[in-house]
């Protein structure tokens, strides 16, 4: 019968030699998100499931279920992350938003950081996304944004919650179909889910952009009319042009833009072509008013 390797042999085998643990601080450290620090949100989201769409394609000839599971995985965190950093950063482009995250319970954060973003963001971490529910109570606590009714996206929220629950059997059961899980998917218990090919990937991929495609589009909606009925725009550009070309930054999608141009539909998509849209929105609500 062979010995027992003590894990003090295993861990000075990893590769690369030294101490695995110090080498994964070390490379984990990093000044900013990489050189899509600047982008939106919405574009660093497009870009990590681009890079999962491109994984299930280069493993294609030599896929395995285990593929499937782990890049199943790897686009729900892509959503869940974009979820946290958006609501941060709206948080701190908005005072509305502001005035709602402010009586959170981040107390604690906000003594060890000195900053209601940081304070918001290290509370949205302990908190998981991976569901429409969690997605929709955070945004009406942090926005004011109450997703109900028959919208878009209620419609892609109910699609990224099967997602979700493909997600959950994948990452705590290797795929396994518990009781609850089963219900919603519908599929019988104690069955397991396989990802045959990457077909199934992109589906899923294409699920998560279309809900937070959805996302971006009906929060900036919400923002862009709060802010207009509060009277904190002007409609006089030279006003609001700086204020509100950070929050046109916080939402715009250059990926969807340049998608658009490649198709042939050139969209007039800047800050200011979209404050100069909004004039006929100003001009009601000053009407409203007398």
């Amino acid at each position: 019968m062979g010995h027992m390797v003590p894990p003090s042999c295993l861990s000075s085998a990893s590769p690369g030699g030294g101490d695995p643990l110090a080498r994964l601080k070390r490379n984990s450290i990093a000044a900013d998100r990489s050189d899509s620090s600047n982008a939106s949100a919405i574009d660093r989201a497009f870009s990590g499931l681009l890079v999962v769409t491109q994984l299930a394609a280069d493993h294609a000839q030599n896929w395995k279920a285990q593929h499937g599971l782990i890049l199943s995985t790897s686009a729900v965190a892509v959503a869940e992350d974009y979820f946290r950093t958006l609501l941060t950063e709206v948080a701190n482009v908005c005072p509305l938003c502001m005035d709602l995250v402010r009586p959170l319970d981040t107390q604690i954060e906000y003594v060890i950081s000195g900053s209601v973003s940081d304070a918001l963001r290290a509370s949205l971490d302990r908190t998981s996304f991976s569901s429409a529910g969690a997605v929709k109570e955070w945004t009406k606590k942090i926005t004011g944004l109450d997703i109900k009714g028959r919208s878009s996206l209620t419609v892609e929220l109910a699609s990224f919650e099967l997602v979700c629950h493909v997600r959950h059997c994948a990452i705590h059961a290797g795929g396994y179909v518990a009781a609850h899980n089963a219900k919603v998917l519908d599929l019988p218990i104690g069955s397991w889910i396989s990802f045959d090919t990457p077909g199934a990937i992109h589906d899923i991929v294409a699920i998560v952009a279309a809900t937070i495609r959805a996302f971006n589009q009906l929060l900036f909606e919400h923002i862009l009319s709060r802010w207009i009925d509060e009277d904190i725009l002007t409609g006089q550009w030279a006003d609001d042009r700086e204020m509100f070309s950070v929050l046109w930054k916080t939402f715009c999608s250059r990926s969807d833009i340049e998608s658009a141009r490649l198709q042939g539909q050139p969209l007039r998509l800047n800050a200011y072509h979209v404050h100069q849209s909004m004039q006929r929105m100003l001009r009601a609500r000053h009407a409203s008013l007398g």
